[in-house]
């Protein structure tokens, strides 16, 4: 449960959303999305329905930490696939440092192109 939650923290910041819109928007309370978040309950097949559906979060990511980013190789999927608790976490936080600085780099390059 607290990869579940970690999982669902992470996707929750990638939107930029609080956790009070957050949760809104998958019709649970605060409370409940920081308990689900900090590994201290699980949430019903519903709850992960919504949730998957009203932001497009894949629930394979979610529950077992399945990366399904068509930018990676076959074989990158492959050696991502094989890893287990908590080297996936670790892999998974590397990836979205990498994305991060260029997602970084791209808007300032951007900027230094005007």
């Amino acid at each position: 449960m607290i990869q579940i939650g970690k999982r669902l923290r992470r996707q929750r910041e990638n939107l930029n959303m609080t956790r009070e819109e957050f949760a809104e928007k998958a019709s649970i309370s605060p409370q409940f999305l920081a308990e689900i978040e900090n590994g201290k309950k699980g949430m019903s097949v519903d709850t992960l329905y919504k949730i998957c559906k009203n932001f497009s979060i894949s629930a394979d990511y979610l529950l077992f930490g399945l990366l399904s980013n068509d930018t990676l190789s076959d074989s990158a999927k492959g050696v991502i696939g094989n890893l287990s608790e908590p080297f996936l976490s670790y892999t998974e936080d590397i990836i979205q440092i990498v994305n991060d600085i260029v997602s970084e780099s791209k808007g300032k390059y951007k900027n230094t192109e005007k």
